[in-house]
């Protein structure tokens, strides 16, 4: 399903359904096919390393960056290397994800002419850690939608499970259907109710930054 209402409801409150989204009645001004912007992605956010008390899965949610980048092959291992390198983005998608709740977006919107020309959409359901595991599956789905006016399924580019840490971007395997570069997913662990604020003002601050490199 698309973003649910009790996910909405945690963006209004805390003022940034309108960047995730990308709604409003101003539509991002036209770029050429090519552009890209380089920006820095999947930065950690200080004061939301998981601590030794449980999980409370009641209030426990996980806010997760997709990006995809020009470069094809990223250092390996990747360490800390997008802490302290920008990449070339040509498209991202944001999204609050709920436990063991698909929640979907579309892909690439309002980066560049990517989601001008491709009606892709990104569908995400996280399963959080048990106990004391700090490891967490997300099963990750892409699809492309058919030409319009056809009756035809969409096309599926990407269906796989990934095995994440909370703030250590995963790249995913080569995807030649999806990009020609590299796509990067970031999961942040949200355990409070103000931690949605705390990744939101990180995400502004990572946005800050890349617009200081780029000077």
């Amino acid at each position: 399903m698309r973003l649910n209402a009790l996910t909405w409801k945690f963006l209004a409150g805390a003022g940034v359904a309108a960047g995730l989204a990308c709604g409003g009645s101003t539509p991002p001004p036209a770029t050429p096919e090519s552009a890209e912007r380089t920006s820095l992605v999947a930065q950690r956010c200080p004061g939301l390393d998981a601590g030794a008390a449980p999980l409370d899965r009641a209030n426990a949610r996980l806010f997760v960056e997709v990006v995809e980048v020009s470069t094809p092959q990223l250092p390996q291992p990747l360490g800390n290397f997008l802490e302290a390198n920008a990449v070339s983005v040509r498209s991202s998608a944001n999204l609050v994800a709920f436990p063991d709740v698909p929640t979907s977006m579309p892909w690439g919107q309002c980066v560049d002419a990517v989601c001008a020309s491709m009606k892709r959409s990104i569908t995400l359901t996280a399963h959080l850690p048990e106990g004391a595991d700090p490891s967490f599956g997300i099963a990750l789905h892409i699809d492309e939608a058919a030409a319009q006016g056809t009756a035809a399924e969409p096309k599926v580019l990407l269906d796989t499970t990934l095995q994440v840490v909370s703030q250590q971007p995963v790249v995913l395997p080569p995807a030649p259907g999806l990009s020609k570069g590299s796509v990067i997913v970031t999961a942040y662990l949200l355990q409070r109710y103000d931690d949605l604020h705390r990744v939101m003002e990180c995400q502004a601050r990572q946005t800050e930054s890349s617009r200081q490199l780029a000077k």
